[in-house]
């Protein structure tokens, strides 16, 4: 029951307040990137996809650093991209919102609608953003499969 609340936890903070532009890139480094986040596995094809871009560990389960929302596609796979990041760790947290309630459904504190991270393909218990971040320094595509479709 923790694990699955902490879960929440993480994903209902996904379009939370962004943080402080001071953390978006060190003093003199202006070089940026674009991350494209594929979606190959989405079979409900309904709602909103919500996705939240997190560079900081205390962040992880609250605050989103950037964020943006698309339509789900009637057919085929589609991205989602972030352009001018500056280069640092990262991690990605997303919801697809089946109902257009704007939250992340749960009965007895289990989603409802499906979920995702970076790096996380299956859940033994909430990831850390240690688990979800990968290295940014250079355009980059990842691939985010949603669990509980």
């Amino acid at each position: 029951m923790k694990t699955l609340l902490f879960t929440f936890a993480l994903l209902t903070g996904l379009f939370t307040n962004t943080i402080a532009a001071s953390r978006l890139a060190a003093p003199g480094d202006s070089a940026t990137y674009k991350l494209t986040i594929d979606f190959t596995n989405v079979t409900k094809r309904t709602g909103t996809l919500y996705v939240g871009l997190v560079n900081d560990a205390a962040d992880f389960n609250g605050n989103s650093y950037r964020k943006t929302r698309i339509q789900i596609p009637a057919t085929g796979d589609f991205q989602v991209k972030f352009d001018q990041l500056p280069a640092g760790r990262y991690a990605v947290k997303v919801f697809q919102d089946l109902n257009d309630n704007q939250k992340l459904d749960k009965t007895n504190q289990m989603p409802t609608e499906p979920f995702g991270f970076s790096n996380v393909t299956m859940l033994m218990g909430p990831p850390s953003f240690e688990e979800s971040a990968f290295e940014f320094n250079a355009p980059k595509t990842i691939v985010i499969s949603l669990i509980g479709q």
